[in-house]
């Protein structure tokens, strides 16, 4: 049974930045890696969590990492008479967008996206690789 490559069109219910990040990705990968029509789970949890990413950095970005809520009082006519700060809480994209980038970079190294795991493909991928460094030798000799 033959496995197939990783098709180059993203699925029909991605969109978005997600879809854009699926036709970003999915050539390099091809050019560049082992993946495969197996991976393609990892690549759309990819798309995905860099899609929670940009829309977390909106979100800080338009109301920033914290917010301040109020309490109000107000006359008979609801005008604002005394405004208290109450709290200021932290803007849940902070959390989002914390773990959206652990999981971009856990993904990334298990599809060979990174420098540190594309530099273990190339040594995987090297048959000609004498390991002289191992404990085993790096000769052959026959002899014990």
């Amino acid at each position: 049974m033959k496995i197939k490559d990783l098709p180059d069109s993203p699925p029909k219910y991605m969109e978005g930045i997600a879809r854009y990040m699926w036709r970003r990705i999915v050539p390099m990968l091809k050019d560049n890696s082992f993946a495969n029509e197996m991976d393609k789970t990892l690549v759309e949890a990819l798309c995905d969590n860099y899609f929670v990413l940009r829309s977390s950095a909106k979100s800080i970005s338009e109301h920033g990492a914290q917010f301040e809520v109020f309490d109000y009082s107000t006359d008979r006519k609801g005008k604002v008479i005394h405004k208290e700060l109450k709290a200021i809480k932290k803007n849940p994209a902070v959390d989002s967008l914390d773990k959206a980038t652990k999981n971009i970079r856990a993904i990334s190294s298990e599809l060979g996206l990174t420098p540190q795991s594309r530099a273990e493909l190339l040594k995987l991928g090297d048959p000609d690789d004498d390991d002289e460094d191992s404990p085993f030798g790096g000769d052959d000799d026959g002899e014990f």
